[in-house]
């Protein structure tokens, strides 16, 4: 059995779509980026959102900013295989 490693996925969500008529409302993804720590994921979040700092809510499989207002942050780790390849 190989070796697993975990990348990190920072997705930014676009909140714009919220506080319509029930059953219009959406959520989108701005973007989505990967990291190879924790912290970089969060600290790339930190740079993106211009506004103050984010404070995160800690959950199974990675963490999550809450409504930011306009955008919300999240991070979810993805293990993957190391390779033997070079």
């Amino acid at each position: 059995m190989g070796e697993y490693t975990g990348i990190y996925e920072l997705t930014s969500l676009n909140l714009t779509g919220l506080g319509g008529p029930m059953g219009t409302e959406r959520v989108t993804a701005n973007w989505r980026r990967f990291y190879g720590s924790f912290e970089d994921a969060k600290s790339a979040a930190q740079k993106d959102y211009v506004r103050g700092e984010i404070h995160w809510h800690y959950k199974a499989g990675g963490c999550s900013s809450g409504d930011l207002g306009y955008v919300a942050y999240a991070i979810s780790e993805i293990c993957t295989e190391k390779s033997d390849e070079k």
